[in-house]
């Protein structure tokens, strides 16, 4: 049987791309399909619905691509396999804060939850990407505005989403910084905005 070529595979692979149980069952195949289905999976790896144990899959390849200095700082537990990716370099438009913050729920070091949420977004940041979508949760408090560079990451945001009880500082300083917002998805909560 002849081999196909490999821009007809992703061609293939991009109509499945909702198609989450496919995709990794083809990831099997060889490494050429593994290669050309990685990307698509973590484009957007927030899209999928997640159940607890693939969230502490998802929450360990992405706290593994953390640097042995933030590893050490933030004190984790988890032994690390080598990775066949970068992973995190293909997640270069969707940023799901929503999603990182679930992640970061998993990791069972209470006193460590602010630094470790630091580290992951800067670890998404620090990619030099320009977001497309942003999605924030429900009482977020980090202040995205002030990272530097931030103008630069959030300038081409098309979708928004976020909680309504957002810190209203990180409200403001998300559209100080997001001028092309063609989308927005507000999600009410029962709290009101002044959240502190």
């Amino acid at each position: 049987m002849p081999k196909l070529d490999r821009d007809v595979l992703y061609l293939i692979f991009e109509e499945l791309q909702d198609d989450k149980r496919t995709l990794r069952s083809c990831l099997l195949i060889n490494k050429t399909w593994c290669e050309t289905i990685i990307p698509i999976l973590w484009r957007n790896p927030w899209r999928y619905n997640l159940n607890t144990e693939e969230e502490k899959l998802l929450s360990n390849v992405i706290t593994s691509h953390l640097s042995n200095k933030s590893k050490n700082i933030l004190d984790l537990h988890i032994k690390y396999q080598k990775l066949l990716f970068n992973y995190i370099d293909f997640c270069n438009k969707h940023l799901n804060l929503n999603n990182i913050q679930k992640i970061i729920n998993t990791i069972e070091i209470e006193s460590e939850m602010k630094r470790i949420k630091k580290e992951i977004i800067d670890l998404f940041i620090k990619r030099n990407t320009k977001f497309t979508h942003i999605s924030i949760p429900y009482k977020f408090d980090f202040q995205l505005h002030l990272i530097p560079g931030a103008k630069n990451y959030f300038s081409e945001i098309k979708f928004l989403n976020c909680s309504t009880c957002v810190n209203d500082n990180v409200l403001f300083g998300i559209m100080k910084i997001c001028k092309s917002i063609k989308e927005l998805e507000l999600v009410v909560g029962e709290d009101n905005n002044d959240y502190r």
